[in-house]
Formats: structure tokens, C-alpha cells, sequence
């Protein structure tokens, strides 16, 4: 049978009803980039760079591409989500509010055929590795798009409430 989106967005909405709803989406998103050629193939290479395919209080699910030598700026997410790369590498820079500013912890990247976790406090900046876009699979578990969250200004490291607006504006060149 071949790969389609909306049967990988049912197959996580049932795991997400499991008793561990994240070990559940965990295991559908590790099935489902452990060959990773299926979805390639299925994603087209222009349009959107951001899908959000379905969303309710418990779940968003979305399929993002990350261009090569551009930053998306740091902001949080204050859900845990579940990323499992299918193309090229996406890299989150993570950080924590700190007395000067953001404070950086350390660096995860999510290959292709990799799924990672972020906590539900994570604040990340994204790059891509490589000279290629990356594309990944991203399981909230909550209502992303419901959530008031904030930006971090990239010069000044100062919080700025969340807007596809602002989240444009502060993207920025590696």
C-alpha cells in the first residue's frame, strides 16, 4: 500500500488514544520514517513549508520544511511534540529563560529516520544541516495553534508575544 499523509494522521490520532499516548506516536512515527523514501515522495518540493494537517485539544500534527542557511528565530512551545525527520536534518538549538536573557543547553538534531523529544518548556532556534531542506513530522500533544507563546527577539533576547507576523519577520540568515 503506499504511504499517504491522511492514513500517518489516523494512525497517530489512534496511538494518541492509547493509555502512553507519546510511547504509542512515538512508535507510529518511528515506523513511518524508518524508510523514509515513501514520504519524500509524497511531500511536494514547493508549496507550504508549514502543514498543519490536524489539530484538537490533545493533538497537532503538523509536517514542516526548514530551508538551508536560514534561522528560524527562538520561541517555545509550552507543549511536549515529538519530532521524526524524514529528509536532510533539522537542528534545535534549546535554551532556557535565564537572569540575562536566553541561556543555551545544548543542541538535538532529527535526521532522517530519527524521532526526538522536546519537552513541554523547550525554547528552540531551527537550522538545517546541510545544504538541503529538512522535512520532518511534528506531534504536539496539545492545541499548538490555541496556545498564547512567545518569540524571542533575536538581537535583544527579549520575549515578544507569538504571531506568524513576528515569526516571519525574525527569521534570519545562518
Amino acid at each position: 500500500m503506499a504511504f499517504s499523509f491522511d492514513t500517518l494522521v489516523s494512525d497517530i490520532r489512534q496511538a494518541a488514544k492509547a493509555p502512553d499516548a507519546e510511547a504509542a506516536i512515538r512508535e507510529v512515527l518511528t515506523a513511518a520514517v524508518a524508510d523514509p523514501a515513501p514520504l519524500i515522495a509524497a511531500t511536494p518540493e514547493d508549496g507550504e513549508d508549514e502543514i498543519l494537517y490536524f489539530e484538537d485539544e490533545t493533538l497537532s500534527i503538523w509536517r514542516c520544511r526548514f530551508h538551508p542557511h536560514e534561522a528560524i528565530p527562538a520561541h517555545e512551545h509550552k507543549l511536549k511534540v515529538l519530532i521524526a525527520g524524514y529528509a536532510g536534518g533539522e537542528t534545535s538549538a534549546l535554551y532556557r529563560r535565564g537572569p540575562g536573557g536566553l541561556e543555551h543547553i545544548e543542541t538535538v538534531t532529527a535526521r532522517a529516520g530519527d524521532v526526538i523529544t522536546l519537552d513541554r518548556d523547550a525554547i528552540h532556534t531551527v537550522t538545517t544541516e546541510g545544504g538541503a531542506p529538512s522535512l520532518a513530522i511534528h506531534v504536539y500533544l496539545g492545541p499548538l495553534t490555541a496556545l498564547q507563546r512567545d518569540l524571542f527577539d533575536p538581537e535583544t533576547g527579549a520575549a515578544v508575544a507569538f504571531s506568524m507576523e513576528s515569526f516571519e519577520a525574525m527569521k534570519r540568515p545562518v
